[in-house]
């Protein structure tokens, strides 16, 4: 019967968690902390991120101008999440010698849950914490996981909010999809 208690209780706390997390990205954005206050808009200037990494030190979307940048936001309670990161992974690995970045955006976890994430799917990316919401609000995500992508100049050209999907390249936001238009990014002034 205590099992069944506990069983429950942790369901709960689960629920109440992940709940939390969604609320706060219900709220609009704020102008201080890892974000600026401008909301995120395909054709324009993308928002600041500016966000502690897990691995120590802080992110700077700013010093890497000049590379084309894939920013994902999302959770380790999240599934679709957990299904997108071996083909980001696969990705930032293949590009590890281009102008490329791959913003690993964490929503509101610490180090520890990441590092373990990390570690049970074999993953090694440049994750970094959003710890109060305001880089996700500045990106009007409200759905994780969420994609977006950088050109070199800092414009935001692409956006997703929701999981990839299956197919092929010739598949709107496939992995190959995805991979293609970064590719294609990097070939270009």
């Amino acid at each position: 019967m205590k099992r069944a208690y506990l069983v429950v209780g942790l369901g709960v706390l689960v629920v109440a968690i992940a709940a939390g997390a969604w609320f706060t990205l219900l709220q609009p954005a704020q102008p201080s902390g890892g974000a600026s206050g401008n909301i995120a808009q395909v054709g324009a200037p993308a928002p600041a991120i500016s966000l502690p990494v897990v691995a120590g030190g802080t992110s700077d979307l700013t010093n890497d101008r000049g590379k084309v940048i894939l920013v994902n936001f999302w959770a380790t309670w999240c599934e679709p999440c957990k299904s997108e990161m071996p083909g980001l992974q696969q990705l930032a690995d293949q590009l590890g010698d281009e102008p490329f970045r791959l913003y690993s955006v964490d929503l509101q976890e610490d180090a520890p849950q990441i590092q373990a994430f990390e570690q049970q799917y074999g993953l090694n990316l440049y994750a970094v914490m959003d710890e109060d919401g305001n880089a996700t609000r500045a990106y009007g995500v409200r759905a994780l996981p969420s994609t977006f992508v950088i050109d070199k100049q800092g414009v935001l050209r692409l956006q997703r909010l929701g999981p990839l999907v299956d197919g092929g390249a010739d598949t709107m936001w496939s992995e190959p999809w995805l991979a293609d238009q970064v590719r294609s990014m990097l070939t270009t002034a």
